[in-house]
């Protein structure tokens, strides 16, 4: 029992470490954002608050008879921005990198069952694959804003996002 609370442990410790990097924080169920986290220069033309760059991220190898792959979801602290200290805004921003996760899985899950049978395609299948499922996360972010009114609307009935969610 002591071994496997050991390894556990240092799982933890090996995710929460790879959750940071000096520009980039990989989604973590163990860590929320912080505003600190937004280091970027706000935009002072923009109309938003406060913006998150995150991305869904993928990597692949092949050869003639398997592939392997890896796929990220990350907050860029560089480029992320906050003109405001709202406690609120910041759990809607959180709400955006938890709904990229979402999508970072579904990827995966694409990944997962997808039917190998021709090296020569696989770059531009998965490309594909990214493209679409990134397409389907924007289209429920921008739900998400419009349901929240950019975190104004602090009612939790996103109806068309548990939807969106559910297909």
């Amino acid at each position: 029992m002591k071994i496997i609370l050991f390894v556990f442990s240092i799982f933890l410790l090996l995710n929460f470490n790879k959750a940071f990097s000096q520009d980039t924080i990989h989604w973590s169920p163990c860590y929320k954002l912080k505003w600190e986290d937004f280091q970027g220069t706000p935009d002072t033309t923009s109309k938003f608050k406060a913006v998150s760059i995150l991305g869904i991220n993928y990597s692949f190898t092949s050869d003639e008879k398997s592939f392997s792959y890896n796929v990220t979801c990350t907050f860029n602290k560089k480029r992320s921005w906050t003109r405001s200290n709202n406690s609120t805004l910041l759990q809607h921003e959180q709400g955006h990198f938890d709904i990229s996760e979402l999508f970072v899985r579904k990827l995966r899950q694409a990944f997962k069952n997808y039917k190998y049978n021709n090296p020569a395609t696989i770059k531009s299948d998965f490309k594909k694959i990214a493209t679409d499922i990134r397409n389907e996360c924007s289209k429920l972010d921008d739900l998400y804003d419009k349901e929240t009114n950019f975190s104004i609307n602090e009612k939790d009935n996103f109806t068309g996002v548990i939807k969106l969610l559910k297909n």
